[in-house]
């Protein structure tokens, strides 16, 4: 089996590192086939066109925020249309909520820590054409000299910051749009919603069910052989697609999280599943450039 990384963030969400200087890490390590999932976006896909690929794989992703009654989960789309009117959609919507949002943490950074961020700078980060998140408001302030590192605002700012608006999409509105697009929506990192909710993703696997996904991300930097066996099973036990990746975001987001490493522990070098989300969207994209020459042929 190829190496592979079906996780990947960069600039256009909160990942450190650009398109280019990824794909030259993944000819570095010699990861094969990859994809590029930034947060409620889809700029990575018409960038990617601009790209020199060869001789890896590319598969068009996104990484969406989602809800669904008391939970929140992060929902993978591959194999997407990048050009599907219902998507661009769904992600300037998220970019509207994501600024209320971002106002409404700015006006908290104030009056909890006398953080201030100007005007001017208020109106670049509203008027921005690609994603804006925690991560580029903990930039602006690290380049500010405000706090020393993004991580002392995740962990000394952030946990005390409580916006009232939701930046996340239902559900069952994501898994139909990304459908729509032409795509295959996965669970992200499952080990997560059990250790924010105190759950075994199991007993809330319905939800998924009912409304549409497509796989499970069993392979995650997060993951343990042991979460690595019991995802399996769950994808297995209703017939759905398995998906891996590292979640990777560059040294300085997520130091401890390395391009290629799919397991907390190394998992993937012991349990050899076959990451059926890649053959299906490969097989896909094979089946419509055999129908475009078959058009041109005719």
């Amino acid at each position: 089996m190829k190496k592979y990384d079906l996780h990947i963030h960069s600039t256009f969400s909160d990942g450190y590192y650009s398109l280019e200087e990824i794909v030259d890490k993944l000819r570095y390590y010699g990861i094969e086939i990859f994809s590029i999932t930034d947060h409620d976006n889809i700029d990575s896909i018409k960038a990617m066109s601009k790209i020199d690929t060869q001789g890896l794989t590319y598969i068009p992703g996104v990484e969406f925020s989602a809800h669904k009654d008391m939970y929140k989960m992060h929902i993978l789309g591959y194999g997407i249309d990048g050009n599907n009117e219902e998507l661009i959609k769904l992600c300037k919507n998220m970019k509207l909520r994501k600024n209320i949002r971002n106002l409404e943490v700015i006006k908290q950074l104030k009056d909890k820590f006398g953080i201030i961020i100007s005007k001017e700078e208020v109106s670049e980060l509203l008027k921005a054409e690609h994603f804006v998140g925690q991560t580029t408001i903990a930039r602006l302030l690290v380049k500010n000299g405000i706090i020393p590192n993004v991580k002392y605002y995740f962990e000394k700012l952030f946990p005390f910051i409580n916006p009232e608006t939701i930046a996340t999409t239902e559900l069952d509105d994501v898994i139909k749009t990304i459908h729509n697009a032409g795509g295959y929506a996965i669970l992200a990192h499952p080990i997560t919603i059990e250790d924010e909710y105190n759950v075994k993703i199991e007993n809330v696997f319905n939800l998924f069910i009912n409304a549409g996904i497509d796989g499970v991300e069993v392979f995650n930097s997060k993951h343990s052989l042991t979460d690595v066996k019991r995802f399996f099973k769950l994808a297995k036990d209703n017939d759905l697609l398995i998906s891996g990746g590292s979640d990777y975001h560059g040294n300085i987001m997520k130091p401890h999280v390395k391009l290629g490493k799919i397991s907390k522990d190394d998992a993937e070098k012991q349990e050899h599943y076959e990451i059926t989300i890649i053959s299906k969207c490969i097989g896909k994209e094979i089946n419509m450039i055999r129908e475009k020459n078959e058009g041109e042929n005719r």
